[in-house]
């Protein structure tokens, strides 16, 4: 057993001690921080200055309400006819003709120059509503400002969901998904890779004379998956530092609203860690077989695709979150934690199936352990040919 530990730390002091980890570390937070600023820059460009005004002869509109659009500009004119002289002089993009009896008579008049913004329409509506509810409680008046709030109850699967916009906590275990996506990739596809290099310059062969290939794998395995909890922890370090910075220092409301589903998100990590397991198996039982590091890369890019197989069929795990196709799905362990996570959104999914996620995966894991040592005591004479799977069930009959 000390051999098997002594390969996993020289294995986890090589991959960590090196630049492409110190890339791989900030390389995740960098592509999720470009996605967000792309996304506000978007949002910004898009974003129309709107001039409005509004006739109010009845003098209903008299209070402005603190928290006002800036992108949209009311201007109040004294009658209709000022109001359409400054349209046609396109000092404004619209104005809205109130009748001298508002709010008795409701046949209010829009003039439009151009396109409106609904920002714009927004921005009085808030003016209109705050005015009408001047003479009411604070709380109510706060309450009918913020307008109803509608909620998918699914009972049966004990999930809310909101009709408007979804918190981000409620796909937080997605995100969780992506990141070991991420983390595989870069992980379990590098370690591959590693192996079918040390293959080629012969290197792993002069090691196994001191060591039974079994032990070799076992080792290298270890040693990538404790490299991948630290570039796990960092990540996320990263992540919850940039979220306190979001919600505590720029005031991000999205990020200061976030509510976390402890239980979901504890028992996705106890799949987790037995899925990444079998994945790193995997790939180094792949990489036993493998002839170059070409071919390594193509396999390592092909199971990054299965593992997103869930998120394609995303729409299809949220019409029937516990069907066959979803429980199935849950149990395999290329697509379990993603798989999870998705119908984690529309249903409460029961802890025994987390835990029997969590079983299949382990004893995936520990037999794809014990194959990669046997595919890399078969094909270690094989220099530069293809390993064929009937052979080795032939060795293994004779042995």
């Amino acid at each position: 057993m000390s051999k098997v530990w002594l390969v996993a730390e020289q294995q986890f002091r090589k991959d960590v001690f090196k630049r492409s980890f110190i890339v791989a570390i900030v390389a995740m937070p960098l592509f999720l921080g470009f996605i967000i600023v792309m996304g506000l820059l978007s949002a910004r460009m898009q974003q129309q200055t709107t001039a409005l005004g509004y006739v109010d002869p009845g003098h209903v509109l008299t209070q402005q309400p603190a928290a006002s659009n800036d992108n949209v500009t009311l201007t109040r004119f004294a009658s209709a006819a000022e109001a359409r002289a400054a349209l046609d002089a396109e000092q404004i993009d619209a104005y809205y003709a109130l009748p001298a009896d508002y709010p008795h008579s409701r046949q209010v008049q829009l003039v439009v120059g151009s396109q409106l913004d609904n920002a714009a329409v927004q921005a009085f509506s808030e003016l209109v509503r705050f005015n009408l509810l001047a003479g009411q409680e604070e709380q109510v008046a706060a309450r009918a400002q913020a307008g109803p709030e509608i909620v998918i109850l699914a009972t049966a699967n004990n999930r809310a969901l909101p009709l408007g916009a979804p918190g981000l906590g409620l796909f937080l275990p997605v995100l969780v998904a992506m990141l070991f996506a991420f983390l595989v990739m870069t992980v379990a596809a590098t370690l591959m890779e590693s192996l079918a290099a040390e293959k080629q310059n012969r290197t792993i062969e002069i090691v196994v004379s001191s060591i039974s290939p079994g032990q070799m794998m076992a080792g290298k395995i270890l040693g990538v998956m404790g490299m991948a909890l630290l570039l796990a922890a960092s990540w996320i370090g990263i992540l919850l530092a940039f979220a306190w910075i979001g919600a505590h220092v720029l005031g991000w409301g999205w990020l200061q609203t976030i509510t976390v589903n402890g239980r979901d998100l504890a028992l996705l990590i106890l799949v987790l860690v037995p899925s990444f397991l079998c994945l790193a198996a995997l790939m180094v039982a792949l990489g036993a077989t493998v002839v170059d590091t070409q071919e390594a890369q193509q396999i390592g890019a092909v199971a990054f695709m299965i593992i997103f197989v869930p998120i394609y069929l995303f729409f299809l795990f949220a019409n029937d979150p516990n069907g066959p196709l979803a429980i199935a799905a849950s149990l395999f362990p290329l697509t379990a934690v993603t798989t999870l996570a998705v119908r984690s959104i529309f249903m409460e999914v029961p802890t025994a199936q987390f835990i029997a996620s969590a079983l299949v995966a382990l004893v995936c894991g520990l037999a794809l352990v014990w194959l990669a040592g046997k595919l890399f005591r078969a094909n270690m004479l094989r220099y530069g040919q293809r390993l064929q799977l009937g052979r080795l069930g032939r060795k293994g009959a004779k042995a």
